[in-house]
């Protein structure tokens, strides 16, 4: 299989009684996501900005975590290529983001890559509840890339966002390297 077969139509699952909704054969909740954004605004006002984007990247984290373990369990991947750019794909159906992979390239520490992320609901629902921030604000975004990720390579692999469309800048770029190649860059970034 490969990654651009996925379909929302055979992934996604009501069951006729309702209370149950399945996709790749787990459970899911639909959630809009103006109510994540409520969310998000209502975290920055009572744990403040830093304590907001801890909890919303370790969710990220793990959404990303259990989708690569998912996708490796229950999909007959043509390759590890395909399974490493489902989880791309996945977020593209569910209405998360689109991913366009700008670079990629690997070293003796692991993938570097690049990617522009287009229509971040996130970026959308900061600017709608928040409006304009000083720096990125795709938290559980890099979350996820950072969970799927170091899931797929089984070590420490990190995304950075450092273009947003939340702070003002024209898209959302990514880029994802080993916690070794990022060096001291990434102290800023690991709280």
């Amino acid at each position: 299989m490969r990654a651009a077969d996925l379909d929302v139509h055979e992934l996604l699952h009501f069951f006729p009684e309702g209370g149950l909704i399945t996709f790749a054969g787990e459970r899911v909740l639909l959630l809009d996501a103006v109510a994540l954004g409520l969310l998000r605004k209502e975290l920055i006002e009572t744990l403040g900005f830093t304590a907001a984007r801890m909890v919303l990247t370790r969710f990220g984290y793990a959404h990303g975590w259990r989708v690569a373990e998912t996708l490796r369990q229950g999909f007959p991947w043509d390759s590890e290529d395909e399974w490493r750019a489902a989880g791309a794909r996945l977020h593209a159906i569910q209405g998360i983001v689109r991913a366009e992979i700008t670079r990629t390239s690997f070293s003796p520490a692991g993938p570097v890559a690049e990617g522009i992320w287009h229509d971040s609901y996130e970026a959308e629902q900061h600017l709608l509840h928040l409006g304009q921030a000083d720096e990125p604000v795709c938290w559980t975004l890099t979350g996820f890339a950072t969970g799927y990720m170091s899931c797929v390579y089984g070590k420490e692999i990190i995304a950075i966002e450092d273009r947003c469309r939340g702070k003002g800048d024209a898209v959302c770029r990514a880029v994802v390297r080993s916690k070794e190649e990022w060096g001291t860059e990434l102290e800023t970034h690991l709280p």
